[in-house]
């Protein structure tokens, strides 16, 4: 496995390095564009949500970004020090229609569906969350 770690400022202007940090190491796994862009996508998630949630504005604390990398699979581990949160837990979807849909609050249900696993824990006072992708085998034609 490969591993590669990243500690960024808990800014929004910064959840690029971490994507950034992740796309590479989707491209290592051997992971399509699609499944990179969704990884990358639950990350930025999971990293504005610490920020504006966990830490609760920009410049309280930091994220550390740990990704593993073996033949289609992905791990990525995000550490931050706010205060507990799990996200883990899959929300419920909730109904809306195209001509109503929410503003904001989806994005724990975007990290869920975009990702195979996660994981939530607290190790002393740190948050560690635990995404996990795998490539889907392609389509056969029959």
């Amino acid at each position: 496995m490969a591993t590669r770690s990243l500690t960024i400022p808990g800014r929004l202007d910064q959840i690029e390095k971490i994507c950034v940090l992740v796309g590479n190491a989707a491209e290592i796994a051997g992971l399509d564009s699609r499944t990179s862009y969704a990884c990358q996508l639950a990350v930025s998630e999971a990293c504005e949500n610490i920020i504006k949630h966990g830490y609760g504005r920009e410049d309280a604390g930091e994220i550390t970004a740990t990704t593993l990398t073996a033949p289609g699979e992905l791990t990525v581990d995000l550490e931050d020090n706010a205060p507990p949160f799990n996200p883990g837990v899959k929300p419920t979807s909730s109904t809306w229609t195209e001509d109503n849909p929410p503003i904001g609050g989806l994005g724990l249900l975007i990290i869920h569906r975009a990702m195979d696993e996660v994981e939530y824990h607290r190790r002393g006072n740190r948050n560690c969350l635990r995404l996990r992708k795998r490539q889907r085998p392609a389509a056969t034609d029959r």
